[in-house]
């Protein structure tokens, strides 16, 4: 199911707590990209540090040897961890079939980060939700894994 711009950022986890006025001022700074079946998004060791968030289609991520770890549907984000760290991308991140993002620029988020404090500290506290999530997550299947 597509998405359109405001839907998928007032929509995900990423902006969860930002009131309309806060969505649209990041709405106002995000762009749109189109990509074809097998068109690389986002490659592994890559240093720009946009965020996406996927409005139609899919994509698939992928490790550095091309096993597949995680499909991105409409709403999904990708590229949060560059965005906190400012380090390369950790994965591939490959057009399923035909896909439409969203792009937020990571140096004009950070401007708005730091014009306006509150929404910085919503943005900041989810994705710090999300990574805790999915470092847990991966503990568990260490455990489990350890434990054979």
């Amino acid at each position: 199911m597509a998405m359109d711009l405001h839907s998928a950022l007032e929509n995900n986890y990423l902006m969860q707590g930002l009131n309309p006025t806060q969505i649209s001022q990041i709405a106002a700074i995000s762009g749109t990209k189109e990509f074809g079946g097998g068109d690389i998004l986002v490659r592994q060791f890559a240093k720009d540090a946009d965020l996406m968030i996927v409005l139609e289609g899919s994509a698939k991520i992928k490790t550095f040897s091309g096993e597949e770890i995680a499909e991105a549907g409409p709403g999904s984000v990708i590229g949060e961890m560059s965005l906190i760290d400012d380090k390369p991308r950790s994965a591939t991140v490959v057009s399923a079939g035909g896909t439409k993002v969203a792009t937020i620029p990571n140096a004009m988020l950070w401007q708005l980060m730091n014009d306006e404090p509150s929404i910085a500290k919503v943005i900041l506290l989810n994705i710090a939700r999300i990574l805790t999530a999915r470092l847990r997550a991966a503990n568990v299947a260490l455990d489990s894994v350890v434990e054979r």
